[in-house]
């Protein structure tokens, strides 16, 4: 994104404000100069004496002198969204620019936290203990560098369920909608929506995006996904395409970061010949994906389902509390050695996998490449995980799903792959979607209670999907 003018901004602000009722304008005007004091800030500008002195927005205060270029490409961004989103109520337009924002490439990786997200990549449940004697240091340190890493990094391990053992199927729609008042509508309706599991990511252009859909693999559910899939399309979108997810996989490289430069260094050849190119004579050196292809339903109780979700999570999910508390409030009280019983059972059946999540120093975009391709150009595709930094590649019943965020001074690496995969043998199709700092989560309803231990199967309610 272009650095903007001081007048361009001017502009913009004036544009926000000016939708706004008088009552409103007072908090938004606050944070809107804050937000230009910070970019002209980042810039290396000149501030006037009112803007040295200007209050600082509390909600933007954690940011602090620790911005850097990748903040303010961030907030440009955002102001952007709101001004062609054309928001006009205050508590949405501070929503949007107060989000977690990265704070860029003036934060540092150092080589001993790049070897640590490394080990635990490979082993998420790797004991704090062995981590230190791998890397030749004191468990407090590593205690340490993990909350650094919490704080810094945003980094967390997650548990990603295998869907299909959980009686559930997966669908994506890619969409495209008929215009931003169509999207405005759409997204509102997702928010607000009740049942089971939905997630909604928009585009930079506020007209593309997609819909994740978890949902019962039962007929009666199929069939209401049918017409709600049916009422959606002509509701809402101009163009959409319907994808059924079979697996995930994640890979994370950190071969070519340089703590000197706190970059990730992708040489220009290599780039060139990224991906496919450069992988095969690297196969056996370059870091294998690691995740899950989704298999056949088993039987479960509630307190299968519960434990599962949270199986491998880091931070306060891990604590024995945490989990006898979560089962009490579905009403099931177990000791906690019938707890590690069913855990080890869960871990035997493979129910469910570690994922890591973090935002690294560096990254400029969050790309998906959703590629309509053969089984056998899928397998290829998986193999670009072992050249990019962070990767999550998706199977899914028409391709697959590749979504990479971008480290940041790789212009030419979004042209380049979409090249190479196009070229592929066996690729259809692709399209991009650049979800940058525009994703939004709808409130997740209990649906543990929806499920029949005795019949093995959930409770479909009207509207659940």
């Amino acid at each position: 994104m272009a650095i903007a003018s001081e007048e361009f901004l001017d502009r913009v602000e004036n544009r926000i404000l000016n939708r706004l009722v008088p009552q409103e304008r007072s908090p938004v005007r606050s944070l809107l100069q804050n937000v230009i004091i910070l970019i002209k800030r980042v810039r290396g500008q000149q501030l006037s004496e009112d803007e040295r002195v200007y209050p600082l927005h509390p909600l933007l205060a954690v940011i602090g002198q620790k911005a850097g270029e990748m903040t303010l490409q961030t907030l440009l961004y955002r102001l952007h969204l709101v001004d062609r989103y054309e928001f006009n109520k205050s508590k949405d337009i501070i929503s949007v620019l107060t989000r977690k924002i990265p704070i860029g490439i003036n934060e540092s990786l150092s080589a001993r936290k790049a070897q640590i997200l490394w080990h635990l990549f490979q082993n998420p449940s790797l004991p704090k203990y062995q981590l230190a004697k791998e890397l030749g240091t004191t468990p407090r340190t590593i205690s340490k560098e993990l909350t650094e890493l919490h704080q810094d990094l945003a980094f967390n391990i997650w548990t990603t369920l295998d869907a299909h053992k959980f009686h559930f199927v997966v669908k994506t729609i890619i969409f495209r909608t008929r215009s931003i008042e169509h999207t405005k509508r759409l997204e509102n309706f997702i928010s607000k929506g009740q049942g089971f599991l939905r997630t909604f990511h928009l585009d930079q252009d506020i007209r593309s995006g997609e819909i994740v859909y978890r949902y019962p693999d039962q007929p009666e559910a199929h069939k209401m996904f049918k017409e709600r899939y049916r009422w959606l399309q002509d509701e809402f979108f101009i163009e959409s395409h319907l994808v059924q997810i079979l697996g995930l996989f994640q890979s994370i490289s950190l071969e070519t970061y340089n703590p000197a430069t706190n970059s990730f260094s992708i040489e220009p050849e290599i780039v060139s010949e990224a991906p496919f190119g450069y992988f095969k004579g690297h196969l056996d050196t370059l870091p294998q994906p690691q995740g899950i292809d989704y298999t056949q339903p088993f039987r479960f109780d509630k307190a299968d389902f519960l434990l599962a979700d949270t199986l491998y999570s880091s931070g306060p999910f891990r604590k024995s509390d945490y989990k006898r508390n979560l089962l009490n409030r579905h009403g099931i009280n177990y000791s906690m050695k019938t707890v590690w019983k069913k855990e080890q059972r869960l871990r035997r059946e493979n129910a469910a996998i570690p994922m890591i999540d973090l935002q690294i120093p560096g990254f400029d975009e969050d790309l998906l490449f959703v590629v309509f391709c053969t089984p056998d150009a899928t397998k290829s595709i998986h193999a670009i995980s072992a050249f990019l930094p962070f990767v999550m590649t998706f199977n899914t019943d028409s391709g697959c799903f590749l979504r990479i965020q971008r480290p940041i001074h790789t212009s030419t690496l979004t042209g380049q792959l979409i090249r190479k995969i196009n070229h592929q043998k066996g690729v259809f199709d692709v399209k991009l979607l650049r979800f940058q700092w525009r994703i939004q989560m709808p409130i997740l309803p209990k649906i543990v209670d929806c499920w029949n231990i005795e019949e093995q199967k959930w409770l479909i309610q009207e509207d659940a999907i």
